[in-house]
């Protein structure tokens, strides 16, 4: 398979073709069984990927492939889509993965398709979207999935459409589109406090907002540094909701620590002008961060966003079409992947990596 990334400062678009080839091009992982070993050196449309707090757990997920998970820091993978009778079989347009912080609970969303979760690590998996009568019942474009820390608060984002939330670990959902968020909205990217009472959501081509109540009621903070619509991409929050970071395609990056009130913009320094910023990370406590862009490099921080340091030397050097990052709570342990590339880790905040898909 081989993927190609096009994105413009107006339109998104994410294309998967497959070109078949004996001596290249990109494919699934091979592997026998779901056990450690599955082979990514090849895999390509890279979209989302997450770890556990103390990054030991990871899980990520291939656009137009499949899911894998490592429990060793990402030396080793399975490929659990390969399970026979699963829910999760197969070759799916998986867009956006969530872990809970003991990494044994998972959420995982396809875009034009369905929900799912996992209580177990990944073995098992329940279809979310099959409930008869559930709001989020059928396909939808799922573009965002975020989690509580214990894993049984959920928060869910339909591009060019609603938001929702669930209480019991996925069981049950509310649609919360009302109020600030209402109407359908091409909602890009939705993070969560540890306790999942508050809530921060972007979307493109409109706002920023966030919510102190698990979901119930939100506010629409795109006023002061970051008025207007911008082309939102991506958010991420502190354990206690307090510090946010958020990144916006081919623009700026900027940060709070009043839980959204006010905001600074921190393109300064390293990260000057506007970039095609894709994903940005946050510890638990929000004094690391990590960011990186399309066609670009990967950038850390370590004063919440007031400096930032190319990271972009060694395994990583050069540009890169980065796609998502994710972060230990404690911003020691990082994993970040290219879209039509690698995964890559590192161990020590990002000054160093490995590349896991060789």
């Amino acid at each position: 398979m081989r993927c190609s990334l096009d994105i413009m400062k107006n339109h998104y678009y994410i294309y998967c073709t497959v070109a078949f080839s004996l001596l290249a091009g990109c494919r699934m992982a091979t592997s026998s069984s779901s056990e450690p070993g599955a082979d990514i050196s090849e895999v390509c449309c890279w979209n989302s990927i997450v770890m556990s707090g103390n990054g030991q757990y990871l899980a990520t997920v291939v656009r137009g492939g499949h899911l894998y998970t490592s429990s060793d820091g990402g030396a080793k993978w399975k490929d659990l889509s390969i399970v026979p009778d699963s829910v999760i079989e197969g070759n799916k347009d998986w867009w956006s993965i969530a872990i809970s912080d003991d990494g044994q609970k998972l959420a995982a969303a396809v875009e034009g398709g369905h929900l799912y979760t996992s209580s177990d690590g990944g073995a098992k998996w329940k279809d979310l979207s099959v409930v008869p009568d559930s709001v989020i019942e059928g396909n939808k474009d799922w573009r965002s999935i975020a989690m509580s820390s214990d894993g049984s608060k959920l928060a869910a984002a339909v591009g060019g459409g609603h938001l929702y939330t669930s209480e019991d670990s996925g069981a049950t959902w509310t649609d919360r589109s009302t109020g600030a968020i209402a109407d359908n909205k091409d909602w890009a990217s939705v993070a969560m406090s540890s306790d999942g009472q508050k809530l921060a959501a972007v979307a493109k081509s409109d706002h920023l907002y966030t919510s102190t109540d698990g979901g119930e009621t939100w506010i629409d903070r795109s006023t002061g540094t970051i008025a207007d619509d911008k082309f939102w991409f991506s958010i991420a929050m502190s354990s206690d909701g307090q510090r946010l970071a958020a990144v916006v395609y081919y623009g700026h990056l900027y940060t709070s620590d009043n839980s959204g009130a006010t905001w600074t913009d921190r393109n300064t320094g390293t990260i000057a002008d506007n970039k095609d910023w894709t994903s940005v990370a946050m510890s638990s406590d929000g004094q690391k961060l990590a960011a990186v862009v399309s066609n670009g490099h990967l950038y850390t921080s370590e004063n919440s966003g007031v400096t930032w340091t190319d990271r972009s030397t060694g395994a990583i050097v050069d540009n890169k079409y980065w796609f998502s990052i994710a972060m230990s709570d404690d911003g020691q342990k990082l994993a970040a992947v290219e879209f039509d590339g690698h995964l890559y880790t590192s161990e020590d905040s990002g000054v160093t990596w490995i590349n896991r898909s060789e």
